[in-house]
């Protein structure tokens, strides 16, 4: 399903430079999987909890033409890596994750909000962006029955909204944070919108968790070798246009979840083939503080250059050739090109994105970091610092002291 390597300049074969996958000496990463909270993982394995998604009133309101899914963080990243993979079924799901109020007036220009399920996401109710969102649509609406709402079954600001305008509530698993929900129904009403049966994605993930945390130990190693090296940054080079938003999802991962105490990973993020012309010159020749994992999709491709085509005399190599082909060599290149400057590379091949490719590669990431965390001794699963900036913002708005 994925194939993972790591790569030594110092030990690649001479025969094949570029396909050669040679291990580093990794120590894995051995923890007690049991001392942190289970339910993001184990959730994964659950049915019942999807049952819900059978009820009258939800399925009616999933006849609507067009969704929009309001939302912040890991409430809505998940759902957008899952967007990204789905061909959309046929449906017009848009996310809308950031409180830019040209945003939201384009939104409201475009859509019909007869003909529109409005899916309202926050785990505690109390996120600012999507309250606000929500209070606008709402408006927007000039009624609640084209709303849901996924939050905690508690008091909350979205209960007491969705209580006064009978949006249907759904609930968020107290247990399971907001970067770690993908598995929850904060992914999976979204795949379903989508087009994707969430127990393919599920599947998928059941199988890591299962079969293959070894291989998420693996990879924890690989970063915390890393940073004992004095390498504190990760770059994840994505040769996917359908993986992109996974790269967000996965940046969120790493940087709420380590950074604290003064210690953490700084995620970055870079775009194959493209960025090869923006960022790779500062990765080959700048400060050796970051390690990469490169992420490729095999894809096939229906169109080649042709045998008899005219071709100048410097593309000539091109004859016959297909953009998969051009695709994996720069891929495969690019990734030498760093090993040969002895940074630290990691290769996660699949073929196909498939929601179960898609749900292993959640599963996996969602391990790798907890067990990072283990390494350096900071909890995973809060976010303490961020709580400054949502009192702040709000003083602001209390004080009128905006434009």
């Amino acid at each position: 399903m994925i194939r993972a390597s790591y790569q030594s300049s110092n030990r690649r074969s001479k025969e094949k430079p570029y396909s050669q996958s040679v291990l580093f000496p990794l120590q894995p990463v051995r923890v007690d999987f049991s001392s942190r909270s289970e339910d993001c993982f184990l959730i994964a394995k659950s049915v019942e909890d999807l049952d819900v998604l059978e009820h009258p009133r939800l399925k009616t309101w999933m006849l609507r033409k067009n969704f929009v899914v309001f939302g912040a963080g890991g409430s809505v990243l998940g759902g957008q890596c899952i967007r990204a993979i789905s061909g959309n079924g046929g449906r017009n799901v848009r996310f809308v994750a950031n409180s830019d109020p040209g945003t939201m007036d384009e939104l409201f220009r475009e859509i019909d909000p007869n003909e529109t399920g409005f899916l309202c996401i926050s785990k505690s109710g109390e996120t600012l962006e999507t309250v606000c969102q929500t209070l606008l649509a709402l408006d927007f609406a000039k009624k609640g029955d084209g709303f849901t709402v996924i939050t905690e079954d508690k008091p909350s600001s979205l209960k007491q909204i969705a209580a006064e305008f009978g949006f249907l509530c759904l609930d968020h698993p107290k247990t399971v944070g907001g970067r770690f929900s993908v598995f929850s129904l904060t992914g999976m009403l979204p795949a379903l919108l989508c087009g994707v049966d969430p127990r393919r994605i599920r599947a998928g993930g059941s199988q890591v968790l299962d079969h293959r945390r070894d291989d998420a130990e693996k990879g924890a190693s690989f970063v915390t070798e890393s940073l004992q090296n004095g390498i504190t940054e990760h770059v994840s080079f994505i040769y996917s246009d359908r993986l992109i938003a996974f790269g967000a999802w996965l940046a969120q991962l790493y940087a709420e979840s380590t950074g604290k105490s003064g210690v953490g990973v700084t995620p970055l993020t870079a775009i194959g083939a493209a960025d090869q012309h923006s960022q790779l010159q500062l990765y080959l020749e700048g400060r050796r503080d970051k390690c990469f994992t490169f992420f490729f999709e095999e894809r096939t491709s229906e169109s080649a250059v042709a045998a008899d085509a005219f071709l100048p005399p410097a593309f000539s190599y091109l004859k016959g050739r297909n953009m998969a082909n051009v695709f994996e060599a720069q891929f495969r290149a690019t990734a030498a090109a760093l090993v040969e400057k002895n940074c630290r590379v990691r290769t996660m091949e699949t073929g196909e994105i498939t929601p179960e490719v898609l749900g292993a590669l959640f599963m996996h990431f969602m391990l790798e970091v907890t067990y990072i965390c283990e390494y350096l001794k900071v909890n995973p699963f809060d976010q303490p610092a961020v709580e400054r900036g949502k009192i702040l913002t709000k003083n602001l708005l209390e004080k009128d002291l905006c434009y």
